[in-house]
């Protein structure tokens, strides 16, 4: 009898906190993805810095300087198509996230309606 009810009362506290841990699981889930696409973002945007710079540096005449002035032109398209990425990325992410929200959502409604 005793086995019996901690048996029942395992199996109804797995139920009730099911939610909640695949809940978290997600939200780990997401953090990570997210902190991996901003620390890609930095990454560009660091490389990015940094070559300009040295660009910049190695400006000794009118041509070089014509030259930096054009490779800043590209370096401003490259960052501004990292960026639509990096949103789309993030639009992505946000999609997904709602999306196995909804299923947990409605997993527990299932749950509870069966109990």
């Amino acid at each position: 009898m005793y086995n019996d009810l901690m048996k029942t009362f395992t199996e109804q506290s797995e139920q009730f906190f099911s939610p909640a841990i695949k809940f978290n699981q997600l939200v780990a889930k997401n953090i990570e993805q997210l902190a991996q696409i901003q620390l890609d973002a930095t990454e560009n945007f660091t490389k990015t810095s940094v070559e300009q710079l040295k660009t910049a540096a190695e400006v000794k005449d009118v041509k070089s300087f014509i030259d930096f002035n054009a490779s800043q032109l590209t370096a401003m398209n490259k960052l501004s198509q990292q960026m639509i990425d990096d949103g789309q990325k993030l639009t992505q992410l946000g999609n997904e996230f709602k999306e196995h929200l909804d299923a947990i959502s409605k997993d527990s409604v299932k749950a509870t309606a069966k109990a």
